[in-house]
């Protein structure tokens, strides 16, 4: 086989991804990563994609299923299931390093905390409201 060779693990080519691979954090070995990827994409398309798009040598790749979590829909007042997903363990040739955590301070931290609180506020049922003004006597 010649050095130029193509190798070509899944049944899929991929141009432009239009699938999320998100990284999670866990406690697993340094040549091992956890990714949660949609439901129907099988370990041959993830080590075909890892290995063209991000150029990783993977070794081994494991799934697992999970179901979405019931949960109360205060809107129509039925249980409702969250969305399916998978969770992939890609165990790789080389040492994965996380990248680093964001510094808040340097994205307006004041102005994040902001944003949270009235977000809180607003699922509460909370209204903004502008104080008003005094009634005027005649």
């Amino acid at each position: 086989m010649s050095s130029l060779s193509r190798k070509i693990f899944g049944n899929k080519q991929i141009f432009f991804p239009s699938v999320i691979y998100k990284v999670v954090r866990s406690n697993l070995p340094p040549n091992q990563v956890a990714f949660r990827v949609p439901p129907k994409t099988n370990k041959l398309d993830i080590k075909d994609y890892l290995s063209h798009v991000y150029k990783i040598d993977v070794v081994n790749v494991r799934t697992v299923n999970y179901e979405g979590k019931m949960k109360m829909d205060p809107r129509i007042g039925r249980r409702v299931r969250d969305k399916d997903w998978k969770k992939t363990i890609v165990t790789m040739a080389t040492d994965f390093e996380y990248p680093k955590k964001p510094n808040l301070d340097d994205f307006g931290k004041e102005t994040h905390q902001q944003q949270v609180t009235l977000r809180a506020r607003k699922l509460k049922g909370w209204r903004l409201r502008t104080p008003r003004e005094a009634p005027k006597s005649e």
